[in-house]
C-alpha cells in the first residue's frame, strides 16, 4: 500500500483518504450546516443544484450500480492515473472518536467503517480535481429508514464535536475539529460541515482541511468532500449536481 497524499505529514489522513488507499494504486490488496428539508435562514433557497435530482425513494441500489454511478476523474478533471473508484474498503482505518458523541460524524464520512455498515457502499478519490488537493465522493444505500438516522446523528453531534481525539489502525493519534456550514438545499437533506485534522508532528497547524457536503435521497446518502492544506470551502454546487444527477440514471 502507498500513501495517495505527498504533502500531508506522513500517516495524518481524513477516513476517506484512509479507505481510498485501501483499494488504490500501488496497493497489493486485491480486494460532509443544518439539515434541510425545505430553504431556512441559514441555507439559501435551491439554486441550479436543485431538489428534483434525488434518486427515486424505496429502490435499493446494488454496490455494482452504486460504483458505476461514481463520476469518473474525467468528470472532475482529475489525475486518471492516481484517482481511483470502487467498492469502499471499510474495517481497516476506522477512526475511533474518544467522545462517543462524535462518533457519527466520523461514521457518516466513511460509511463502510460505521459500527452497522450500509449494505452497499462505493467511494472515489479524485486527485487533482478544480486545483484541490483531492475529491473523494462516497455513496452509500441504506437499509430503510436508516440514511435519515445517520444523517440526524451527524447534525446532532456537530454542536459538541469541535474538539476531540480519534485513533485508527496502524495510524498516530489524530485532533479533530468539526464546525457547522452552510449549503444549498438538495436533495430529501443536507448536511454541510467542515473537519480539520491535525496532530503533533503538524507544528500546531493542521494537516488537512476538508468540506464536506451530504445529501440524502431517499435511503441513498452522497458525501463530497475536498481537501486542501488550508481552507478548501464547500464542494462546487456543479459538481454535486453532476453527482446526483448520475446517482438518479442509476437508479433507473
Amino acid at each position: 500500500m502507498r500513501s495517495l497524499r505527498t504533502i500531508v505529514v506522513a500517516g495524518v489522513l481524513s477516513s476517506l483518504a484512509l479507505a481510498a488507499t485501501a483499494c488504490g494504486p500501488g496497493n497489493d490488496d486485491k480486494s460532509t450546516t443544518t439539515t434541510t428539508t425545505a430553504p431556512t435562514a441559514a441555507t439559501a433557497a435551491p439554486t441550479s443544484v436543485g431538489t428534483g435530482t434525488a434518486a427515486p425513494a424505496g429502490k435499493a441500489l446494488t454496490q455494482d450500480q452504486l460504483v458505476k454511478a461514481l463520476l469518473t476523474p474525467k468528470d472532475l478533471d482529475a489525475d486518471d492515473k492516481r484517482s481511483t473508484t470502487g467498492p469502499a474498503a471499510g474495517a481497516k482505518h476506522k477512526r475511533t472518536a474518544d467522545k462517543p458523541a462524535c462518533q457519527p460524524l466520523l461514521d457518516l464520512v466513511d460509511t463502510a467503517d460505521a459500527a452497522t455498515p450500509p449494505p452497499a457502499s462505493a467511494l472515489g478519490f479524485y486527485q487533482g480535481s478544480n486545483g484541490r488537493e483531492y475529491t473523494a465522493i462516497q455513496l452509500s444505500q441504506f437499509a430503510a429508514g436508516q440514511a435519515a438516522k445517520a444523517m440526524a446523528s451527524a447534525e446532532s453531534a456537530l454542536g459538541s464535536c469541535s474538539a476531540f481525539n480519534a485513533t485508527s489502525p496502524g495510524q498516530p493519534t489524530v485532533k479533530i475539529s468539526f464546525s457547522k456550514a452552510t449549503y444549498q438545499a438538495v436533495g430529501d437533506a443536507t448536511l454541510a460541515f467542515n473537519e480539520k485534522v491535525s496532530a503533533d508532528n503538524c507544528d500546531n497547524a493542521p494537516c488537512e482541511s476538508l468540506g464536506y457536503v451530504a445529501v440524502r435521497t431517499g435511503d441513498v446518502v452522497t458525501v463530497i468532500g475536498d481537501s486542501a492544506l488550508a481552507d478548501p470551502g464547500q464542494p462546487e454546487q456543479a459538481t454535486v449536481k453532476k453527482q446526483l444527477d448520475k446517482l438518479r440514471a442509476a437508479a433507473k
